[in-house]
């Protein structure tokens, strides 16, 4: 990844928020947040590692899409599929608001070392989950 530094790409930018995360219990919001994991692991397994990048919002994710523009589209639907095919009593019940943008990020190297996404293109993403 090093040779995508210090570039600009338009990249899809798909940006996940667990509803009402942190109104809940500590245990409540693990349990919210493991089925959260596993579902969108599950979700994105089949598209190349070297064309998302992950970051985990604490209470939801953001995700860059630097292959087909169109994996954040068919994702968003397949978390949205998953979410509403869950176990009925599910407690709490898993919620999430969904944010899609397509605009230009940098790729970035965080504290921790791994890539990071700035740019307008993981802003409003961020932004569209609040319509």
């Amino acid at each position: 990844m090093d040779q995508r530094t210090n570039r600009t790409f338009i990249c899809s930018v798909l940006f996940l928020d667990i509803v009402e995360y942190s109104k809940k219990s500590v245990e409540e919001q693990i349990g919210l947040k493991e089925r959260f994991n596993a579902l969108l692991s599950e979700i994105i397994k089949d598209i190349a590692v070297n064309d998302r990048i992950i970051l985990d919002t604490g209470d939801g994710a953001a995700i860059g899409f630097l292959g087909d523009p169109e994996d954040a589209l068919f994702v968003a639907m397949e978390l949205r599929d998953s979410v509403q095919n869950e176990q009925p009593g599910s407690s709490p019940p898993l919620s999430i608001r969904m944010g899609i943008n397509l605009g230009p990020v940098k790729l970035v190297t965080d504290i921790n070392k791994q890539l990071n996404l700035i740019g307008d293109g993981i802003n409003v993403a961020q932004r569209v989950v609040s319509f």
